[in-house]
């Protein structure tokens, strides 16, 4: 279409832009000080955790990593962890009804994405049905969030099948880092929001925190193209705590928990195909205990284990899921050229469905559960710059179906380079939802039966991966990956004109080329420049028609581009703006579109942080779903008291 030959001209001509600056400052750069004298390095220890299980360095990941860190979410002006993913290329963000998003990576997304993993503090968030997550009632007060760190690409080898297009692991701070009280007060042309926070000590080596939340959508915003109306009068409350112990530098320990429930007056017109229009409400909680030893200076075993026990309604089924997991890992020292890491882990779920006569599971199993370890070994191949990464993980789904997903990565370093190539196998299980759900959805205006297919199999994937990241100068640097992802076996649904029913099936292939850049230049002590592109190219075998199914691939080549401008005019008060042309990798019937967001702040005491949030400031557009979305004007209020 028109739009997708814009944007991909678009997409060309920033890269040409990206690199043309990159060389032309690297080039001055060289004629300055080195690396050295100007402490480079310490740019780049920017701390990581999910690359490899273990607190390591950026500098010594090989694969395609974003640290989203506690300044930059706030000069996204985010509202939600979601809003904040928009800034990591090769996340496809998009918001498709008031309560619902649809947040997916490196080509796959939709409102129940099921194709990468969500981590709060170390806990899975994606529902144990649908294998997708509800971002409305997921999260925390995104004032107790420290970082997030995003892996893209197949990460199976370590967090297993979830983890098929990659991890968002989102990190809060600890409980003594969050003392004292905080307000948060939210309001504008969104609803009102209002956090309180409150954190004090226990005894002399503890610490804890409790925190209230309550807010309210109107929904108006959201609009359909025959005067559909989005989902409206979301009401949600939330109140949670985190308790940490510390012992002589040996023992950590955390507990925390949270209780969360909502209403809303549910629209049919994001999903026609599974809602009805009708007020549902939802309830969720958790409990999580994490235990941590350190063993040595770089040596450590862990223990984490969380129950999670959510009520959904999908239609007229009404249901509750639970589930509970627990995990070990060690972390050893470096024991000549290696460094291992291994564990191991289970998750038990079980479902209480009441089946409705429109939407209704099969309730034949209404326990499972799956059994995984993993084994990680970094070999030095050469001191402090060759090294090779190798490791597997091993998912047992709990039907017979054992699953190795092993991956080989090499790293080389220099002082201001890093060089990585990747390969790795990854698999994706089928969902509860895809293997007993039965629902109605609309297909070329006929409507069809899904029915349980009772035999799908894994969907598989092998990724070739490269990626170089360069310091140039202390105000300029450059992170690339490039990627080829070979599918097979991927789920789509198959349509009988007969019976009139669709049945999700394992035959489609497929192959994606991708490259995803970020170029970070502070222009001036005033200015910092943050343009990013992500291109990929789909092409998918044994369809007749365009795909249907969860988060789909759609072929042709897409892209996005997005230029985030940090200004700090005046001392204590910042101008940001987000402008970006995004093109849908799953939906042909949405366009490509441009987008603005602009964020101001003020800091007007030590104590009182006022901000003014701009959202979608450009005209309506859809995102991933019929309902276009509108401008929105917030303002948001930090107290520390």
């Amino acid at each position: 279409m028109p739009g997708r030959g814009r944007g991909l001209l678009a997409g060309l001509l920033l890269l040409g832009l990206l690199l043309l600056v990159a060389m032309s400052v690297t080039s001055a750069a060289a004629d300055d000080q080195r690396l050295e004298d100007l402490d480079l390095k310490e740019l780049m220890e920017v701390e990581v955790v999910t690359a490899s299980r273990r607190a390591e360095p950026l500098s010594q990941v090989a694969g395609a990593v974003t640290v989203l860190s506690e300044e930059d979410i706030f000069r996204s002006g985010a509202t939600t962890i979601q809003e904040a993913l928009k800034l990591v290329p090769g996340v496809h963000v998009a918001q498709t009804d008031t309560d619902k998003w649809a947040v997916g990576i490196r080509g796959f997304n939709g409102m129940l994405d099921n194709k990468h993993l969500v981590l709060i503090d170390g806990r899975p968030v994606t529902s144990s049905a649908a294998a997708g997550v509800y971002w409305g009632g997921s999260g925390v007060p995104l004032s107790t969030v420290k970082r997030i760190e995003v892996v893209r690409g197949p990460w199976t080898s370590l967090w297993g099948a979830d983890s098929f297009t990659g991890v968002i692991n989102v990190i809060t701070k600890t409980a003594a880092e969050t003392q004292g009280n905080q307000s948060v007060t939210m309001l504008g042309t969104t609803g009102f929001e209002q956090t309180l926070r409150t954190g004090d000590t226990l005894g002399d080596e503890g610490h804890y925190r409790m925190y209230a939340n309550g807010a309210y959508r109107t929904g108006s915003w959201l609009s359909g193209n025959s005067g559909q109306r989005g989902s409206s009068d979301w009401k949600q409350g939330r109140t949670g705590f985190r308790a940490d112990w510390t012992n002589a530098f040996t023992d950590a320990l955390s507990l925390q928990g949270e209780l969360t429930g909502a209403r809303i007056d549910d629209s049919a017109a994001s999903t026609p195909h599974i809602h009805d229009p009708k007020s549902t409400n939802t309830y969720t909680g958790y409990g999580q205990f994490s235990w941590d030893r350190a063993l040595g200076l770089d040596s450590s075993v862990s223990f984490r284990t969380s129950y999670t026990r959510e009520q959904t309604s999908i239609g007229d089924l009404e249901g509750v899921l639970n589930t509970a997991d627990a995990e070990v890992q060690y972390a050893a020292e470096q024991a000549g050229a290696h460094r291992f890491t291994l564990g191991a882990g289970t998750r038990y779920n079980w479902d209480e469905f009441t089946n409705g006569r429109a939407v209704s599971i099969d309730m034949k199993d209404p326990d499972y559960y799956e059994v995984n370890a993993f084994v990680q070994d970094k070999i030095t191949l050469s001191p402090r710059q060759f090294f090779l990464i190798l490791g597997s993980k091993f998912d047992y789904f709990g039907q017979g179906q054992l699953e190795v997903q092993p991956t080989a990565r090499l790293l080389y370093t220099r002082t201001d380079n890093e060089y990585w190539l990747a390969i790795s196998r990854a698999v994706r299980a089928d969902s509860r939802w895809q293997r007993d759900g039965s629902y109605r959805i609309r297909q070329h205006g006929v409507e069809y039966t899904v029915v349980a297919p009772g035999n799908l199999g894994t969907e598989k994937m092998i990724s070739y991966e490269a990626g170089y990241r360069h310091t140039a100068s202390r105000d300029l640097s450059l992170d690339l990956s490039l990627y080829v992802n070979d599918y097979d076996h991927l789920t789509k649904l198959e349509f009988d004109d007969t019976s009139m029913t669709a049945t999700f099936a394992n035959t489609l292939r497929g192959t994606a080329y991708g490259m995803e850049a970020l170029l970070n230049w502070r222009a001036a002590d005033w200015l910092t420049l943050r343009p990013s592109i992500s291109l990929i190219d789909q092409r998918v075998y044994g369809m007749d028609k365009a795909p249907m199914g969860d988060s789909m691939p759609e072929n042709g080549t897409q892209g996005e581009l997005k230029l985030q401008a940090l200004t700090t005019p005046w001392e204590g008060v910042g101008f940001d703006l987000l402008a970006g042309y995004i093109d849908s990798p799953t939906n042909p019937r949405v366009p490509g579109f441009f987008t603005l967001d602009a964020h101001t702040s003020w800091r007007a005491t030590d104590a009182l942080l006022i901000e003014l949030i701009g959202r979608n400031l450009t005209e309506p557009h859809a995102q991933f779903s019929p309902l276009k979305v509108g401008p929105s004007v917030d303002l948001r209020i930090t107290w520390d008291f």
